[in-house]
């Protein structure tokens, strides 16, 4: 998955992915700053020998205690990906983790034969980081350990038209909230690793069956929050700003993660992975 020095494992607390867990009685946390997402491309009928290459790979950093904890996801639609997303509060953070890796010999080595294997099965990795857009999010934190999928859009923005794509997302995010749907998502802009003007718009579902409601959700209601002149609005700005958009739903998956304990503690019937079934898969 990760090298062992430049790259650094990665999580979802989205608020998504593994930033702390507040208590139970507290709201979700909201949407960390910063994204770390590795993001790998699996060779035709590899995918099970590659979830258990990644299982050691998580397993190796748990027994060394690092500071590294992330949460994977495989596609269900489009290219057969892995993503690896790691929430963190600032850059700092993932150059100690680094750190850690290169001062421990035992750990090297351990993933360093790791990663050869995974070599083996995949067709091409990357790694990307991203920051929030907080002003292009809509709706409250949910509880992400309670989370099973994501679908995740990337939006190619043209060169020099950021602001147009803003605006865009601004009218949609603001007829939302006056129809006040049941609906939530976060933004990333992505500063490195792809090209300028990629976001990244995260929409976590506890069930596929969420998807079922999303017409009849923009519906009616929601078309008159909108409005006919937001709508020629949203349309003209979308042909001028946008280059492309493609949308994929992901799966969690806890074998290949390696998520913090405050983490698995929101829902460990799922997030724990037992003995033997880690040595079954």
């Amino acid at each position: 998955m990760r090298s062992t020095q430049s790259v650094v494992a990665v999580t979802l607390g989205l608020s998504l992915l593994a930033a702390p867990r507040a208590p139970a009685q507290d709201p979700p946390p909201g949407p960390p700053k910063i994204l770390s997402i590795y993001r790998e491309v699996v060779k035709p009928g590899k995918g099970a020998a590659h979830e258990k290459n990644e299982a050691a790979w998580a397993a190796a950093y748990a027994k060394a205690t690092a500071p590294i904890n992330y949460i994977a996801m495989t596609s269900v639609t489009g290219p057969a990906e892995a993503w690896f997303v790691e929430g963190r509060s600032d850059f700092s953070s993932i150059e100690k983790a680094d750190q850690f890796i290169e001062s421990n010999a035992a750990l090297q080595a351990e993933v360093g034969a790791i990663a050869a294997r995974d070599g083996e099965l995949l067709d091409s990795s990357s790694h990307i980081l991203a920051v929030l857009r907080d002003d292009l999010g809509y709706g409250s934190p949910v509880p992400i350990p309670k989370m099973r999928y994501f679908s995740v859009t990337t939006i190619r923005v043209k060169p020099g038209y950021g602001n147009e794509f803003a605006t865009g997302s601004k009218v949609l995010k603001e007829a939302h909230e006056k129809a006040k749907l049941d609906e939530r998502w976060a933004v990333y802009e992505v500063i490195s690793g792809a090209p300028g003007g990629t976001f990244l718009v995260f929409q976590p579902m506890k069930s596929l069956a969420e998807m079922d409601a999303y017409r009849e959700m923009h519906g009616k209601a929601f078309q008159d929050a909108m409005g006919e002149d937001n709508r020629a609005r949203m349309r003209e700005l979308t042909r001028e700003a946008v280059a492309s958009q493609t949308s994929q739903v992901f799966q969690l998956n806890p074998r290949m993660s390696a998520a913090a304990k405050e983490f698995v503690a929101g829902d460990p019937e799922f997030w724990t992975v037992k003995p033997a079934e880690a040595k079954k898969k």
